[in-house]
Parts: C-alpha cells; structure tokens; sequence
C-alpha cells in the first residue's frame, strides 16, 4: 500500500541534510570515476544523490545496492553518505576499474546473502527491468536479507502508452551504448499499488523531483520519475 505521497516541483522543496556535500564536490567525485563530468554535469546523478540523502537511514547503515551496474552510484554512497557501508550485486556486473567497494554478481532471483544480514536494500532504476513475474520473488527477498527493509527504490511511473514510450527511449540512450539493459515494462500507480499490497509492506512515495530542467523537462516531465521507501508491515 502506498501510504503517503510527496511531491517536490523544485530542489527546494525537499531539503537535504546538511552533510551532503555541494554539487560541485559532487561532481568532481563523480568524475574522478566518469571522466565525461569533467565536461558534462550530471544533473540526474546529483538529484538521486539527493533523493538518496532523504530517503536512507541515517546514521550507520549496511546497504545492499542490487542491479548496480557501473558501481558508480553504489561508490558514491558509500564515499559521501556518512556511516555508509555498501555491497553491489548485478547479473551482469560492469564495475568501473575505479570502485573500491565489494561487487559481486548474483542469479537475478536469491541474494545470496544471510537474514538480516543488511539494513537497507536499493534498487535504483532497476525493477522496470526485472520480469514482473519475478518482481515480486526479488523484493521478498531484499526484505529477508534486511529484516523487513526498508527498501529504497527508485524507478518510473508510466501512465500512458506515451509515457512507456518516452522511458524507452530514456533506456535506450542510457543503457544501449552502456552494455546496460534495454528491455523494460514499466509500472504505473495501480501496479506499484498491487506490488506493495502482495508485498505486505507501505511505501511512502516521492514524485517529480527536479531530474530534467527546460526542454528536457517538457519532453521527459519529471513526474516520470518516481522514489519509494518500503517497509513491511
């Protein structure tokens, strides 16, 4: 069950901690890993961080960062979130040669990992990917392997035939040349609604963070995207 909903039409909206380091001491991070922010700010990059931030637990925290990809976002984390520790886990693992964090590759199905053995999961831009008849299966077991969550996830809301279209094609440019997934089905309210109903767990939910600013905002509205915070009931 989505239990509450927050909108944010602007950065300032949802504020951030006041550890979380500037944008610029963001981005100088991030492109010591991605050489290509040396010349290109990466303004998605900067509002999941800052989503991230507001949604985590505070304090001393074990993260399990599952569909990780490049390890990037996972690095972060665990660099510039205080008290962080993070383990990333893929089926077809990408590590950038720079992480310094423990990455391991899994079936897509068990986390092979103990009870309890993580405080909090994170799926971020992840499940849209994952067959929906092994979502569910997939989210059980983050809420095993860290005792009842929470569970982080960041993913989109598709309301329409244009909105799936637009987020295709989001994946494709992102994804394609990345080695990353391309195929997806994405989820609107109602069926995000169901998965959590199944789940037994409330979600608090953040829409339309500022991912996209001007052109991009009008072709690709941020109301595409979507966080959740999961805990069982």
């Amino acid at each position: 069950m989505i239990s509450r909903s927050t909108g944010s039409g602007n950065a300032e909206r949802v504020d951030c901690p006041d550890w979380l380091p500037d944008a610029t001491d963001i981005t100088r991070f991030l492109a010591e890993h991605r050489g290509i922010y040396r010349f290109h700010k990466p303004r998605y990059q900067l509002q999941l961080l800052r989503d991230l931030a507001t949604l985590l637990p505070g304090g001393e925290c074990r993260v399990l960062d599952i569909g990780a990809g490049s390890g990037l976002l996972a690095q972060a984390v665990a660099s510039l979130f205080p008290g962080k520790t993070v383990v990333a886990l893929d089926v077809a693992p990408r590590p950038l040669p720079t992480l310094r964090i423990p990455y391991q590759k899994f079936d897509g199905s068990h986390l092979p990992f103990d009870d309890s053995t993580f405080d909090c999961a994170l799926f971020c831009n992840v499940l849209h990917h994952v067959h929906p008849d092994l979502r569910l299966g997939l989210l059980n077991d983050a809420l095993r392997v860290t005792g009842g969550g929470p569970i982080v996830i960041k993913d989109h809301l598709a309301e329409s035939a244009l909105d799936r279209g637009r987020l295709a094609w989001l994946d494709l440019v992102g994804n394609l040349l990345s080695g990353g997934i391309v195929s997806a089905v994405y989820l609107g309210r109602r069926d995000w609604e169901g998965l959590f109903r199944k789940l037994r767990c409330e979600a608090e939910m953040r829409i339309g963070s500022p991912y996209r600013t001007g052109i991009s905002s009008i072709l690709f509205p941020n109301r595409l995207e979507v966080c959740f915070r999961v805990t069982a009931t």
